[in-house]
């Protein structure tokens, strides 16, 4: 069974028998919960066989939904850190350190019901980073491209990054913005997506990365 099989399998029983009777439907600690278990799920790398995530993860929420929260937050943040840590230790995942922690602050640019989440190195308080997409070797030669939230990549015009490329799916990869990170998806393309050489189902990227999609390089920069 995959890594995000078993998250899958073990997240929803432990996030319910946590929170949903310790807390009011207006409240939203469930919520923060899975999110928090995406983006540890979607920083996850694969080292050699050994899973490793980010150890420290930061929660910002609008100042009314602090304001709400605010009384259970130790509770919270020793909740929301306990269910990361039995997760990991159910799929094998180490975190870098050897510890985790989840920390809640109030952010004012985060509207009501909104939650942004940052993982160690990455400082949420300066708002969110910018990425792009470099064409190192390709078809458009010298390509870039800004990545948003979300930018699907393949040989189809419905995508946000188009390559000319016959060794590319017509959807081929995604990019998606997770916790202050970009994080690069395959999508069952026929030909895979490699990191640094590397053929990947999904990673989380850093600035300098070399990306491939068929015949086609990339490297990505985080600005």
């Amino acid at each position: 069974m995959s890594f995000f099989a078993r998250i899958e399998r073990f997240c929803a029983d432990l996030i319910e028998r946590t929170f949903a009777k310790t807390f009011p439907a207006d409240l939203e600690p469930a919520q923060i919960a899975r999110k928090l278990v995406a983006t540890m799920e979607a920083q996850t790398r694969d080292d050699d066989g050994n899973l490793h995530a980010p150890g420290a993860y930061a929660v910002y929420v609008s100042p009314d939904d602090y304001e709400r929260l605010a009384e259970h937050r130790r509770y919270l943040e020793r909740a929301w850190a306990d269910l990361l840590r039995n997760l990991a230790r159910k799929v094998g995942v180490t975190f870098d350190g050897g510890r985790v922690t989840v920390t809640m602050s109030v952010a004012a640019r985060i509207p009501l019901g909104a939650i942004e989440i940052a993982v160690a190195g990455a400082d949420a308080g300066e708002g969110p980073r910018s990425f792009r997409l470099l064409t190192i070797k390709g078809v458009p030669p010298d390509g870039v491209y800004e990545i948003g939230q979300r930018a699907r990549i393949g040989r189809s015009d419905d995508g946000e990054v188009v390559l000319l490329d016959p060794g590319v799916s017509r959807s081929h990869a995604v990019i998606e913005i997770v916790g202050g990170a970009a994080v690069v998806r395959d999508l069952d393309s026929t030909n895979g997506t490699f990191v640094n050489g590397r053929r990947v189902t999904q990673r989380s990227l850093k600035n300098g990365d070399e990306l491939r999609f068929g015949n086609t390089r990339m490297r990505l920069e985080a600005r």
